[in-house]
């Protein structure tokens, strides 16, 4: 019996001897272990040096690669201030350009067009979604995309991210086919918000992203009467024209105003064109941002055309910014010779121009 009781005592103590090596041995790996991650590890930067570096990078390698290198970058890259910074670093010299895919559908695929300065060509890059609906607006790295799945139904989407709101039905019911959307910012109050007009007749559509009651808020249109209205019954209206994500402006088919809305009071207006020496034609001009300005690209002639800029929204200031005269400009052709010589040396007609937007260079825009 003391036997037995000896040998499970050394039994015991063999155990115990045991777990002390094998405590010992892992205390061992893991000091090994953070000697080397010391070694190889990059020195602690602050989150600011961090967002500054990654604010740089392309928004593509951004959202393949470095959101998942660890969680604290994901939070990084996924804000709304960092979206924000990295679509002001990234180039200006970009278009996305949509073309659709199927015509019963409402299928679109995207690509960027890259043009470089004072060069006219142009570099085509895949953007990587497939099968998307049509794009209605763009802001801070957010997209407004028409589902192409769900007739009537818009949705909103992180470019990073991915990550995706679907809008409830607007109360006029629009298929959003012929109208007019946008998402605008307003910096006050720090809100996104998707602005939708079918018919002046309804009003303004406002949905207010992250709103707690998830519903439309609908305002009375800009005309208060019906003789009020510029144009014919077969209106459509169309997409505004937005300037720092803020000022939105429509095009009404007038010689003579604009309808113009600040989406942090919500109000529209109507916004005075340039006064020229001549009345404005309605069917020759178009709206552009440039530079953080609303533009207004009028085409005098096949050989003239002036670019008028809202300098002052408020007070409704106009200045000519430019005044571009076919026959005091430098213009390249291009080197086809399947064209008849008499086209070679001709002038350009103006009037067959169509202003698509405003890039810029760093030091100035070109339309």
């Amino acid at each position: 019996m003391w036997k037995e009781a000896t040998e499970l005592s050394d039994f015991e103590f063999a155990l115990e001897e045991q777990e002390d090596v094998s405590k010992k041995n892992k205390r061992k790996e893991k000091n090994i272990l953070k000697e080397e991650e010391e070694k190889y590890c990059l020195p602690s930067l602050p989150e600011n040096i961090i967002f500054d570096i990654l604010a740089r990078i392309p928004a593509s390698y951004l959202h393949c690669k470095f959101r998942y290198i660890c969680k604290a970058w994901d939070n990084i890259i996924s804000s709304s201030k960092f979206i924000a910074q990295n679509a002001i670093q990234n180039k200006h010299n970009q278009l996305l350009v949509q073309i659709p895919t199927s015509t019963k559908q409402h299928y679109y695929k995207a690509k960027l067009l890259e043009m470089e300065e004072m060069e006219l060509d142009f570099k085509l890059h895949c953007f990587d979604m497939r099968r998307m609906g049509r794009i209605r607006s763009s802001c801070n790295g957010l997209l407004l995309i028409h589902d192409p799945k769900q007739k009537g139904v818009l949705y909103v989407m992180n470019l990073l991210t991915k990550c995706v709101v679907t809008l409830p039905k607007c109360p006029s019911r629009c298929p959003h086919k012929a109208c007019g959307s946008t998402l605008g910012f307003s910096r006050s109050t720090r809100e996104y918000k998707v602005v939708h007009m079918y018919s002046d007749v309804f009003g303004y559509e406002i949905f207010t992203l992250g709103c707690s009651d998830n519903e439309w808020k609908r305002i009375p249109g800009p005309f208060k009467e019906p003789y009020d209205r510029p144009f014919c019954l077969d209106f459509n209206w169309g997409d505004p024209v937005k300037i720092n994500d803020q000022f939105l402006h429509w095009y009404v088919s007038s010689s003579q105003f604009i309808i113009s809305m600040d989406v942090t009071d919500e109000n529209s207006r109507k916004t005075y064109l340039p006064d020229c020496s001549e009345e404005i034609d309605k069917s020759k001009y178009a709206l552009l941002e440039m530079g953080g300005y609303l533009s207004l690209v009028y085409k005098v002639s096949g050989i003239q055309i002036d670019v008028w800029i809202l300098r002052d929204f408020q007070a409704q200031v106009w200045f000519k910014k430019h005044s571009i005269i076919t026959e005091s400009i430098n213009y390249t052709n291009l080197k086809d010779s399947s064209l008849p010589s008499k086209y070679k040396n001709a002038l350009p007609d103006l009037n067959k121009l169509v202003p698509l937007a405003s890039l810029r260079n760093g030091e100035g825009d070109n339309v």
